[in-house]
């Protein structure tokens, strides 16, 4: 079995991808607890879509989910949050214990705005994380001040682990657009190749290897310049100018890519 679990699927962006035919994927499951992101995910004809309208945490309890329906929504506060909603938070690897399977083929997209790093701890400690193809991770916890330095203790129970079936959205989503971006990873990965999964994970142990072993240390520290400029309060037009030079900077590093050889 072929699964893709789209954890914060807000209102389809990573959809949109993956959902063609080409991966093959034969479940597609939609974690996403704002019910607002949930009624537009329903437009969605696909009867390999599973929607969940629930959070994904370290155990199961109800919560509250801030500034529900927008990009940054997250369970947790940035004290500037005036409007939640309750909502379901389920454990993580109580749900991957009753889902999937040992030997499927499993590719996980985490993008939920600081509950990363409970979700990432939960599948260590219950070893599920063994059943995860590529993980690819996003450490929104930069986003508040009193989450920041989870990331450092995540990466290192990550290392800890000695596996290599992670990456980080820093390094892998590259492209103009998310679904580009989307595609760059998935492609890196060999999610085009409906095959064995030991077959799978020999071809590409080596770039896993590689991706698992990224630091995150140069995106930290841009993170780290922008909180000190107070970049968030920037002119739209200053803005437009520091993403064109990172554009720029991208599309070189995504053409040396394509040519270089970690296998």
């Amino acid at each position: 079995m072929k699964i893709f679990i789209d954890v914060g699927s807000h209102y389809g962006e990573t959809l949109n991808e993956i959902i063609k035919i080409k991966y093959g994927f034969d479940k597609i499951f939609c974690i996403e607890p704002s019910k607002k992101c949930i009624q537009i995910l329903t437009k969605y004809n696909d009867k390999r879509i599973k929607l969940i309208n629930a959070a994904f945490g370290n155990c199961t309890k109800v919560g509250k989910l801030y500034s529900s329906g927008e990009l940054g929504a997250s369970i947790f506060s940035n004290n500037s949050d005036l409007t939640f909603e309750k909502i379901n938070i389920i454990n993580t690897s109580q749900w991957f214990n009753e889902n999937i399977k040992v030997g499927d083929i499993v590719f996980v997209k985490l993008n939920c705005e600081g509950a990363e790093c409970d979700i990432i701890d939960d599948l260590i400690n219950s070893n599920e994380i063994i059943k995860i193809y590529s993980l690819l991770i996003t450490f929104d916890v930069r986003d508040f001040i009193y989450l920041k330095h989870r990331e450092i203790q995540t990466r290192k129970r990550l290392k800890g682990t000695k596996l290599s079936n992670y990456c980080f959205s820093d390094d892998v989503m590259i492209g103009d657009t998310h679904e580009n971006r989307i595609r760059f990873w998935l492609q890196l990965f060999g999610a085009e190749y409906n095959t064995d999964l030991d077959l799978l994970k020999n071809e590409y142990k080596n770039k896993q290897k590689y991706y698992a072993n990224k630091t995150g240390y140069f995106y930290r520290l841009e993170n780290k310049v922008k909180s000190l400029i107070n970049y968030n309060s920037f002119p739209e037009k200053i803005k437009k100018i520091f993403r064109f030079f990172k554009k720029i900077y991208f599309k070189i590093y995504l053409k040396n890519k394509r040519f270089k050889n970690y296998k």
